[in-house]
């Protein structure tokens, strides 16, 4: 299967993969979080009132199915003031309709965060990559759950309170967790969402004083190659990207597995109203 390079079939199908996968990993959090996923009209709405901050909170595909209207905005805000949430982003692909979807954000008082777009990847599984350095790669096992979660709390800096979402995902259908080890000890992870022919790598985390020996590297090579066993023909990932002349390691090992970039993804955050 040829990896879809450019155009609207790619840039629909990148963002169908991340919302399949967030889908369920929204599902996977303890229910005192109240994390929920909800999808209309190929439209999905990522929500977690218990972690108000924009990355926990987005809308993925407005515009790609089909032309977004006024109506669709007014729902969308709407739903995230109900549930008491004032930061979250509107993803608007290059291709997203209308063409005046953009302005009719900005009417509304959204406008691009600091983090303006994200880059969008796929790649075939036919040929992983081969990467070579001194770690132990395996899948995760039932007794490193509390072990992957504190890396991935740990290195993206959130709160341990959080600790329990990541350990859920190891052992959950359709998912696959893997782990970089040295030592003995796990200083890195990644994990792999299996939706029929396409996977989702996502939540990769290392170990700040882990970084740059390769680590996550070998583990997307590792989920590429499992992804092919599981049946998988496409992956898709994604990374912020930079700001300004911010060196992004995410961006460089993603180029560095094959991945080919799709398009670059706009983010509109909501405007900040007094009181919220």
């Amino acid at each position: 299967m040829t990896t879809p390079k450019t155009g609207r079939e790619a840039e629909r199908l990148v963002d169908v993969i991340e919302a399949q996968a967030c889908a369920d990993l929204y599902a996977a959090a303890p229910p005192t979080m109240s994390a929920r996923a909800r999808e209309e009209g190929g439209v999905t709405v990522l929500c977690i009132p218990s972690v108000p901050v924009s990355y926990f909170n987005r809308v993925i595909g407005l515009g790609n199915a089909a032309s977004a209207s006024a109506a669709d905005l007014d729902r969308i805000a709407a739903g995230y003031s109900a549930a008491g949430v004032a930061e979250y982003w509107i993803h608007v692909s290059p291709g997203a309709r209308p063409a005046e979807l953009p302005a009719m954000l900005a009417a509304r008082g959204f406008a691009p965060p600091p983090r303006r777009s994200w880059s969008k990847f796929l790649r075939s599984t036919s040929v992983p990559p081969v990467v070579h350095a001194e770690l132990s790669i395996r899948m995760a096992v039932a007794e490193d759950a509390e072990s992957v979660a504190q890396v991935v709390t740990t290195a993206y800096g959130i709160p341990p309170a959080l600790a329990p979402w990541f350990c859920s995902l190891v052992g959950r259908p359709r998912w696959q967790v893997w782990v970089a080890e040295r030592d003995g000890l796990i200083v890195a992870t990644g994990s792999l969402y299996i939706a029929g022919l396409y996977g989702w790598l996502g939540v990769g985390a290392t170990l700040a004083e882990q970084r740059g020996r390769g680590a996550q590297s070998c583990l997307l090579a590792a989920r590429i190659r499992a992804a092919r066993e599981a049946g998988c023909e496409l992956v898709a990932t994604e990374t912020g990207d930079p700001i300004g002349d911010e060196k992004n390691q995410s961006l460089a090992n993603i180029r560095r597995a094959g991945f080919e970039l799709v398009c670059s993804r706009l983010n509109y955050a909501a405007p900040t109203r007094i009181g919220n």
